[in-house]
């Protein structure tokens, strides 16, 4: 048989019986000792007996109210722990972040970012799947992670909220070996004449380049296909041939000379790195966490 009692009532039959005393029970809980009673009777009204032996010193439970206090004690200390682990995440003080990005992205943009948000909130669990974009997007979809940082734009977003968060230019760059041909540029229409270096097919980004080049007549044949955006460079810098990286994350290396930047005709469009939640479902704090400190203009 089940009743419908209300949690107040076995709060403060578990501080009667913890206390041994209605008068200590009704301070404990800051009611008055006739409110304690009158609670203590309407539980023992729906629980069908008495749950109490009350004596000129105080009060102890009867076997069917011991037995009903030690799994109510359990419950509603589990019902405290609850509360307490859910204001903790709420003013982040434990929590995790999960977020599904790229290599490219995850070195280049996030993780500076992820720096500071670790000093905010030490206590946070940073998860971070490395993923392309599409992987990203699948790992949001299911619930596996909460945000995501892809390459935009995206070929399906009518169940996403995206936000551009940075303008990036893809430029086409080599060796040493080029380094002439970086003086005078290269038509897109002969960049086939070249050995070339690219990302899978799987990956966003190398979909967004197929296609640029598609726009202006040429069908890009790479001689290597890599998952990597760091190892196009470093195949890149021993002369192996041509690839496209992002110019805002090798400055290093177009600084430094060991890659040049060979002027493409013409540019391929400039695009953004965008932030990716799902509609409809409520950012959890530690995303809005993130997000926050990334809107204040984080890092420095």
């Amino acid at each position: 048989m089940r009743v419908e009692i209300s949690l107040d009532l076995y709060r403060i039959f578990c501080a009667v019986v913890r206390t041994g005393n209605m008068s200590a029970a009704a301070k404990e809980l800051f009611i008055t000792q006739p409110a304690v009673s009158m609670a203590v009777r309407q539980l023992e009204e729906k629980m069908g007996g008495a749950l109490l032996v009350r004596t000129t010193k105080g009060v102890y439970p009867t076997a069917e109210g011991k037995l009903l206090y030690t799994y109510l004690e359990q419950a509603l200390g589990l019902i405290h722990t609850a509360e307490e682990k859910y204001f903790q995440m709420v003013h982040m003080e434990a929590g995790e972040l999960k977020i599904g990005a790229s290599d490219t992205i995850i070195a280049h943009y996030l993780l500076p970012y992820l720096e500071q948000y670790h000093k905010r909130y030490p206590e946070i669990n940073i998860k971070v799947t490395n993923k392309t974009t599409q992987e990203s997007l699948r790992l949001l979809r299911n619930g596996s992670v909460d945000v995501c940082f892809v390459n935009l734009p995206l070929a399906d977003s009518t169940d996403l909220e995206v936000t551009e968060c940075m303008e990036i230019q893809d430029i086409l760059v080599g060796g040493e070996r080029y380094h002439l041909l970086a003086q005078v540029g290269l038509d897109i229409r002969d960049l086939p004449k070249y050995p070339l270096l690219m990302l899978e097919e799987m990956s966003n980004t190398r979909r967004l380049t197929d296609c640029y080049a598609e726009e202006n007549g040429v069908v890009l044949t790479p001689i290597l296909e890599l998952g990597s955006n760091d190892l196009l460079i470093s195949f890149a810098k021993i002369n192996l041939g041509l690839t496209f990286v992002i110019r805002e994350f090798t400055e290093q290396e177009l600084r430094q000379r060991t890659l040049y930047e060979i002027p493409l005709y013409p540019p391929m469009p400039k695009r953004q790195i965008g932030r990716v939640r799902l509609k409809q479902v409520e950012a959890p704090h530690a995303v809005r966490g993130l997000i926050t400190l990334m809107e204040e203009g984080f890092p420095k």
